[in-house]
């Protein structure tokens, strides 16, 4: 790799890195410590491995900025760079319990300072300051400071930020494991060299060192092309950070804080995709940061991106949690998040980012009541291809941000090929079987929005006390053997029609008892569809009659009015 600004590429060992007075700081911007056991094992695995083998083992590569004066920022690596140093630290606090039990103290003392100078840090000849090689980002560098390197417990774990709370956990994952592995070692060479010669000489890196922020960018979008699985986060902020004017910066970091911290690292590429084809044409995840990177070209389009998306990350949240005080007391509004998270539906958002942000808050509420019903329609019941969900939706949001689409009417012409005929909804809904093991939620949602229509009331699926009543038992009866041999049994007993709603004592008392004893039960139910229960024996037949009039229901329930023939 050459270019611009790409001052070298090399391969080299961690001493290579730490030795001759090199000193690393994480950029603020960098994101918090983040690995967790999956990682620590890992890691601990392969050092076990160039132990045994003597082999050595490649960690991949480090993006590194030249500051000057041996000084480098650490713009791809920390993860690995943070936990290799905690691993320096565990080493050191087994030396320390030799000293502490009275073994070799005298030489094991200027083992610990030795090794404290050449991985963790020394005083400056000059100012006679202690001075670490590696400072972390600002969340974290504080604890790492004042705790890890001193070796000086937290007082309270209870209140350290996540991150912190992850370092600290890191650091005893490897003194456990330090600790079991040298459990019958009193030697502190021993000890010693299994961290100089073994750990620091056989793990090899390449290490790119780049110029500035903007080379860095360039290296990191090589890179993610070569398959090393730099995330689209890390790609746009670097990119973000490289144009922006050194006036911006201290306020795009900001920006770029307060959004992480909203959204989360996890959620954020989801979370930019779904803003930027609320606005713009359909763009596959892979070719995001490509796409942002042709139209974002000064600091002002990235103030305005950073802004932008500020600015929808509580609605994001809230798009997935009806009880956010985001939504306030707007009941509708409520239910039909609640419908779509149970659907898990977000393919959606797009559209609705771009509604909310352009449209009224009541026009808002009825899309939302289209999509709820699409969704159900559409994915729930008949299991249609997703693909073409996302491409009418983003033309949907398109069109309502570039203005030409306001009304609910326009917006529902546009999502009609997402809405299945009476006729195909209404012959998927019939034969459509939903396991309570998987889905009971689904299912009394299902079963409640038929009794609110039969009965004309407003239970919530969620907090009425009503329990699913499987007519054909669950788990099997000899009261049912005759219709329902065992093969029949598995393929209906989870079908729509074969489910009612029951008050909980009625539901127990049913469990054992065969249809015609049930039936008496059933009458005294308070709800209308149990009480309409009245067929003379229970069979597969029963179960297919009941469901296609279900069906019925259901597509006078789940029905969009600007799609009636007129």
């Amino acid at each position: 790799m050459s270019g611009k600004g790409l001052l070298k590429t090399a391969d080299v060992s961690l001493s290579d890195i730490i030795g001759n007075g090199k000193t690393y700081d994480v950029p603020p911007y960098q994101r918090d410590y983040s690995w967790k056991k999956d990682q620590w094992e890992d890691l601990w695995n392969d050092i076990l491995a160039i132990v045994k083998t003597k082999d050595v083992h490649y960690m991949g590569s480090i993006v590194l900025q030249y500051m000057g004066n041996k000084k480098y920022n650490v713009i791809d690596g920390q993860q690995r760079f943070s936990t290799l140093t905690l691993i320096v630290l565990a080493t050191i606090n087994q030396l320390n319990s030799l000293i502490e039990q009275g073994i070799d103290i005298d030489n094991n003392r200027e083992r610990v300072l030795l090794l404290q100078r050449k991985f963790i840090g020394d005083k400056d000849i000059g100012s006679l300051t202690y001075s670490s090689k590696l400072k972390l980002n600002e969340n974290n560098d504080s604890f790492f400071q004042s705790n890890l390197l001193l070796f000086r417990p937290p007082i309270n774990l209870k209140i350290l930020k996540d991150s912190d709370k992850l370092i600290w956990q890191a650091y005893n994952y490897f003194v456990a494991r330090l600790s079991e592995y040298f459990k019958e070692e009193k030697d502190g060479k021993v000890i010693t060299n299994f961290l100089d010669k073994e750990i620091a000489e056989r793990l090899i890196f390449i290490q790119i060192v780049v110029q500035d922020e903007l080379s860095a960018y360039t290296v990191f979008e090589t890179l993610n092309s070569r398959g090393v699985g730099l995330t689209v986060t890390d790609l746009l902020k670097n990119f973000l950070f490289s144009i922006g004017s050194k006036v911006d910066l201290p306020h795009i970091k900001n920006k770029w804080k307060a959004i992480i911290e909203t959204i989360g690292l996890d959620k954020f590429p989801t979370f930019l995709r779904h803003y930027w084809i609320s606005k713009n044409k359909l763009i596959r995840q892979e070719y995001l940061f490509r796409g942002i990177r042709d139209s974002i070209k000064t600091s002002p389009d990235v103030i305005e991106l950073l802004e932008a998306l500020e600015n929808n990350a509580l609605l994001y949240n809230a798009l997935s949690n009806y009880a956010d005080s985001f939504w306030g007391g707007h009941r509708k509004i409520k239910r039909r998040i609640k419908e779509l998270t149970l659907f898990k539906e977000k393919q959606a958002y797009p559209l609705l980012i771009s509604a909310y942000n352009n449209l009224s808050e009541e026009t808002f509420s009825k899309i939302l009541k289209l999509v709820s019903v699409i969704t159900f329609r559409y994915t729930v019941i008949s299991k249609l291809h997703t693909n073409l969900k996302e491409d009418i939706y983003n033309k949907a949001a398109i069109a309502i941000s570039e203005g030409k689409a306001k009304s609910v009417s326009e917006i529902a012409n546009i999502l009609k090929p997402l809405y299945p005929s009476d006729k195909d909804f209404k012959n998927n809904f019939s034969t459509k079987s939903i396991s309570t093991k998987r889905g009971k939620k689904l299912v009394r949602y299902i079963l409640f929005s038929i009794e609110n229509h039969l009965s004309k009331s407003d239970n919530d699926f969620e907090e009425n006390p009503g329990t699913i009543e499987h007519i054909l038992p669950e788990n099997g009866n000899e009261n049912y053997l005759t219709n329902f041999p065992q093969v029949v049994h598995e393929s209906v007993v989870y079908r729509l029609g074969n489910y009612t709603l029951l008050e909980d004592d009625k539901n127990r008392a049913c469990e054992i008892l065969p249809f015609n004893e049930k039936k008496e039960i059933f009458k005294s139910s308070q709800y209308e569809m149990t009480k309409n229960i009245k067929n003379p024996n229970w069979s597969p037949n029963s179960i297919d009659k009941r469901q296609e009039k279900m069906a019925d229901w259901a597509t006078s329930i789940w029905r969009i009015s600007q799609y009636d023939a007129k």
